[in-house]
């Protein structure tokens, strides 16, 4: 868990050179970086038409700098912008500071205390251990793929970060029995051998498990938290851009992301079977050991399902059964005037509250989850993380920074086919999380691609989308996600720990295939679920940048009575998608149209 809190960097014993031996180099080298860009844009302004938007994209890159090399924890980097966007003058600190608290968060916040009930509980390693014993898994291929689809099937319902805290421990616990057996062995067997020799044995085929284990566990648990709107803090991020908390729900989107997720865990299952299963022979993995981890377990938590586990299980179940179906209890929770009421905070949050209303059994007179056990484990800088990347979309809106960039993109790809546009976005965001980092990547890269939809009149979703789900193609550098940093840092518990060499040869053939596969599942859903292709929506128009007006014709191949335009910087005249310009007060569409 502390590599989850002070992931990185941070969590590495070397020598620190710089400031007083506050840094390493490599964070003195960050943290002159982003001061430099920052001053940088603060006194040179490459965008003369929105001057303010040069000093946002300098803190934009500020935070960058300090995300990628981690010259403070990254959770604290997150609150950068609520000091530097007001005194830069880009929006008031009430602004700023609404972004770090809102339903996402709520919602977050709601799933992660079921998160911390069933770690509490041990209820999925008591899963784990009961399937491998029940099945008599001990081949490496099918070992690999259990874990694998025991990691993506939970971060389906728990948040990818917590399912990589709770199994990460367990497999390192489960090889480190299996590596001492193997030295045992290798000893037993030839006793004239050192010990140097013995490690060379069945020690070796375990090491090399061990590795390809881990990694399979960081990128399914990565994989599976695509499919819901908590379990990728990208999907988070989008959740929070205007008016898509209305159209996106926990329902629509786990149905669109589901294909592209379940084809990425399966590629990357094939990549680790063919560079660190294939040929290996894992003698020292017997039933024996399973045996053992399962006495060790059983002497703590029992042979059999406590009421406590039962209960959490069921909980779990209960929220997931009450955000899927949120569409149709929506419906009956709203005001006269049609106003939904109910949304996806409020369901999470009732579940939440019972693990601190039903009473344990395990521990009599305190309930399921306890306070203290959440003050001690529950990560509240993902809130500030996510705070920091709603802050930066904010400064984007109100510096003008959005429309700057977005006319950029919109330049890059106002002429493309819509599945060329989304395999140029799947393989630029995909590039850019490996280098910056998942959550840098959708706090930069979604708020521009809206307002690029904007500027081009394509329907945003065609670009949030695609964009959204890239970010989660995060397999070539540990940094990318927190579930490498998690697994690189408990892997230092390993005889032999994780390299960063093997995130990389191991993820960039995953990566190439995830970016080729997952365009065309993507392309496809997004028709499918949510009518991409369709004409600029009205409700995606922000009233500013873009204009709803009645003005009748043909946008693409759509016969339309009303639809977006574009403002120019007076508001005055805007500029429909076939190129024409009109007066916006002439054309101004009436209420309700």
């Amino acid at each position: 868990r502390h590599a989850a809190r002070e992931p990185g960097l941070h969590d590495m014993e070397v020598d620190k050179a710089c400031c007083g031996g506050l840094w390493k180099t490599q964070q003195c080298f960050g943290f002159v970086l982003g001061i430099f860009l920052l001053a940088l844009l603060t006194v040179w302004h490459p965008m003369q038409d929105y001057p303010v938007a040069n000093y946002m994209l300098g803190i934009t890159l500020l935070c960058g700098s300090f995300w990628v090399f981690e010259v403070i924890p990254i959770y604290i980097t997150g609150l950068l912008p609520l000091i530097l966007m007001p005194i830069y003058t880009i929006c008031s600190t009430e602004i700023a500071a609404k972004a770090y608290w809102n339903q996402v968060q709520l919602l977050v916040v709601s799933t992660y205390l079921i998160d911390l009930a069933l770690e509490e509980v041990q209820l999925p390693r008591r899963a784990a251990l009961k399937l491998l014993l029940a099945t008599g898994v001990v081949q490496p291929g099918l070992l690999l793929f259990s874990f694998m689809a025991m990691c993506y099937v939970l971060s389906m319902f728990c948040n990818s970060i917590a399912v990589t805290l709770m199994i990460t421990p367990f497999a390192i616990g489960l090889m480190g029995a299996a590596e001492e057996q193997a030295r045992n062995s290798d000893m037993e067997s030839d006793e004239e051998h050192s010990m140097s020799d013995a490690e060379d044995g069945a020690a070796k085929g375990v090491q090399r498990f061990a590795d390809g284990l881990l990694l399979g566990i960081a990128y399914a648990s990565t994989c599976g938290g695509i499919t819901s709107l908590t379990g990728a803090i990208p999907n988070e991020v989008m959740t929070g851009i205007p008016g898509m908390q209305g159209i996106l729900t926990y329902r629509s989107w786990m149905i669109f992301a589901l294909p592209a997720s379940l084809a990425a865990m399966i590629c990357a299952f094939i990549v680790i079977y063919v560079r660190y299963i294939y040929g290996l022979r894992l003698s020292a993995m017997t039933q024996e050991v399973l045996e053992v981890e399962w006495e060790e377990f059983a002497s703590e938590y029992g042979h059999k399902m406590s009421r406590d586990e039962v209960l959490v299980g069921l909980l779990q179940i209960l929220q997931f059964g009450l955000l899927f179906s949120r569409p149709i209890l929506s419906k009956h929770f709203q005001t006269a005037y049609g106003e939904v009421l109910l949304g996806d905070s409020t369901l999470a949050c009732f579940p939440a509250i019972l693990l601190f209303l039903l009473p344990s059994k395990r521990r009599p007179g305190q309930s399921l989850l306890t306070w203290p056990t959440v003050h001690d484990k529950f990560d509240f800088g993902l809130i500030l993380l996510i705070g920091g990347a709603y802050a930066i979309a904010d400064g984007f809106k109100q510096s003008g920074l959005n429309i700057a960039l977005g006319s950029g993109i919109d330049d890059l790809t106002r002429n493309q086919e819509p599945l060329l546009l989304t395999f140029t976005i799947v393989l630029m965001c995909t590039i850019c999380t490996q280098i910056f980092s998942a959550v840098g990547t959708a706090s930069t890269l979604l708020p521009a691609l809206n307002s690029a939809a904007q500027t081009s009149l394509k329907h945003p979703l065609s670009m949030l989308l695609p964009a959204a789900v890239a970010c989660s193609f995060a397999f070539v550098l540990p940094t990318a996600t927190p579930g490498n940093v998690i697994v690189l840092a408990k892997s230092q518990d390993l005889p032999r720990a994780l390299r960063v060499r093997d995130f990389f040869f191991t993820g960039l053939p995953l990566t190439v295939i995830t970016v080729f596969v997952g365009t065309f599942l993507i392309h496809i859903m997004e028709v499918v679920i949510f009518d991409a292709e369709e004409p600029f929506p009205k409700w995606a128009c922000d009233g500013v940048s873009c204009i709803w007006v009645s003005v009748t014709g043909l946008v693409g191949s759509h016969q339309v009575t009303s639809q977006a335009c574009t403002a120019d910087i007076e508001v005055i005249n805007c500029t429909l998608s076939n190129g024409t310009t009109i007066d916006i007060a002439t054309y101004m569409a009436a209420p309700g149209a």
